[in-house]
């Protein structure tokens, strides 16, 4: 017999069950915060702010993760955009040499907005280095 040691558990309905257990209907929604992803991209902003990058670079990052913070301000956002705006913004800084340089801020604000979008952010987390 298998043993699971199971911390906490968050949901409308567990079933610990020591047996067969069968599943007929299964109705899972994976959600998203888009007011976290709003913070996270003003903290990017702000970070990028104090990033040293030639003027082009700078325009092209900002450009992104503006257009990130754009879509991100809609109805009905589409994560898949903003993380790949979000990781258009860091293939540009990571050229520069800008992640490597920027400190922890806006490598943990850009991997804090990847986790934020969920599996949507899975590209944007690979991008980033490892501190």
């Amino acid at each position: 017999m298998a043993t699971f040691e199971i911390g906490s558990q968050n949901a409308a309905s567990i079933q610990n069950v020591g047996g067969d257990l069968t599943i007929r209907d299964l109705h899972v929604e994976a959600t998203w915060s888009t007011l976290e992803v709003r913070r996270e991209l003003a903290r990017i902003q702000k970070e990028l702010a104090r990033v040293a990058l030639p003027p082009d670079l700078r325009a092209t990052a900002e450009a992104a993760v503006g257009a990130a913070a754009a879509e991100a301000g809609l109805p009905s956002p589409d994560p898949g955009r903003i993380a790949q705006l979000l990781g258009e913004a860091t293939t540009v800084a990571g050229e520069a040499g800008a992640l490597a340089t920027a400190g922890t801020g806006l490598v943990e604000s850009l991997r804090r907005a990847a986790t934020v979008l969920g599996p949507a952010g899975k590209t944007l987390l690979a991008l980033l280095p490892l501190l």
